[in-house]
């Protein structure tokens, strides 16, 4: 294996860099294709859709329900090609996927089976909060997002996660104990450690702070505790902690709550003018750094902290050197490389 001045497997990062240029172009040929459904359903598309539906002349509720549904199918359609292509045929040709079609199937099936209940219900309460409330439906919508994120937050990891991955107590007495002792030390409750079974799906390792309250756990892949020695596994865990003790999943809670807000007054005033205003991408910010120096403080083991980012990234094929575009529009953590660096120019403060 050929490694660079970083620690890097030279021949992965290649490899990482070519899927990520083909995930990019991938990427810029959907948003074409949705935004051009958008344009056609802004024209009139959406208009003769509701009018077709009327025209069965079938109880309101039902035809609110059917035109959700074939606005769901619509946008469906487009996506299913993309979503083959780069989350099962690419996944699996560069070896990051282990599953096979039907698992993919079903694992789809299941997505879309919740994608189109949230729509059905998400998209029938606008529509009725539009006509209760034509000046103030925005706001009665955003206080309602708020109650439905944080009750997803809390069922997460006992409803959400085992409908699509299986996960148990970490069988490893010694391990749990030992990963139950840094949550101690980082001053973080947690409610048990949790494996999760990854490596029936994909060949990607990664570990976790889920759930709120009574349902928070930390949860590490299969994959990550058989490849990584303990003392790494560690490195990667103390970073989750570090979100934890920084409170920066509440942080990130209401910030993409005001981010809410404000897509949602937006909305409402270009409502009159029939155009919506969809997703806003933040740049990554701070918290992440933080983390990391969290997890280098806490475990004083830069050189484990190194191995680990490096197997993490040549395993799950990241781009350990991303262009400055790159890392602005795609990366929420510093990127390989930087993680490295400052492992390295790490020092342990003074007892």
């Amino acid at each position: 294996m050929v490694v660079d001045a970083w620690g890097f497997d030279s021949e992965r990062q290649a490899k990482a860099h070519r899927l990520r240029a083909l995930r990019f172009r991938l990427s810029i040929a959907r948003t074409a294709a949705l935004v051009a459904l958008v344009v056609v359903l802004l024209i009139g598309g959406s208009a003769s859709l509701r009018d077709a539906v009327q025209s069965l002349q079938w109880p309101s509720w039902t035809s609110t329900i059917l035109f959700l549904v074939l606005l769901f199918l619509s946008f469906l359609a487009i996506d299913l090609p993309f979503a083959y292509v780069g989350g099962h045929r690419w996944e699996t040709a560069s070896g990051l996927s282990s599953q096979s079609f039907l698992g993919w199937a079903k694992d789809l099936a299941k997505s879309v089976g919740l994608g189109l209940g949230g729509s059905i219900g998400v998209g029938g309460l606008l529509l009725w909060l539009l006509a209760v409330s034509p000046a103030w439906w925005w706001l009665a919508a955003w206080l309602l997002g708020l109650l439905v994120s944080a009750i997803l937050g809390f069922l997460a990891p006992v409803l959400l996660v085992p409908l699509f991955y299986r996960f148990r107590p970490l069988a490893d007495a010694a391990l749990r104990r030992r990963f139950e002792v840094l949550a101690e030390k980082a001053n973080v409750p947690i409610l048990g450690v949790f494996e999760l079974r990854a490596s029936e799906k994909t060949r990607r390792s990664n570990a976790a702070v889920m759930g709120l309250g009574r349902t928070r756990r930390v949860i590490v892949t299969d994959t990550l505790v058989t490849g990584f020695t303990p003392e790494e596994v560690e490195t990667v865990l103390a970073h989750e902690l570090a979100h934890q003790k920084y409170r920066d999943p509440i942080r990130g809670f209401l910030s993409g709550s005001f981010v809410s807000l404000l897509i949602l007054l937006a909305a409402s005033w270009a409502y009159g003018s029939a155009y919506a205003l969809v997703g806003i991408r933040s740049p990554a910010d701070i918290r992440e750094a933080r983390a990391d120096r969290f997890s280098l403080a806490l475990t004083g083991d830069p050189a484990n902290f190194i191995a680990a980012m490096v197997k993490l990234h040549d395993l799950n094929l990241g781009v350990a050197d991303p262009r400055p575009w790159e890392k602005w529009l795609f990366y929420s953590h510093p990127t390989g490389r930087d993680r490295v660096e400052m492992a390295r120019a790490f020092r342990a403060p003074s007892a």
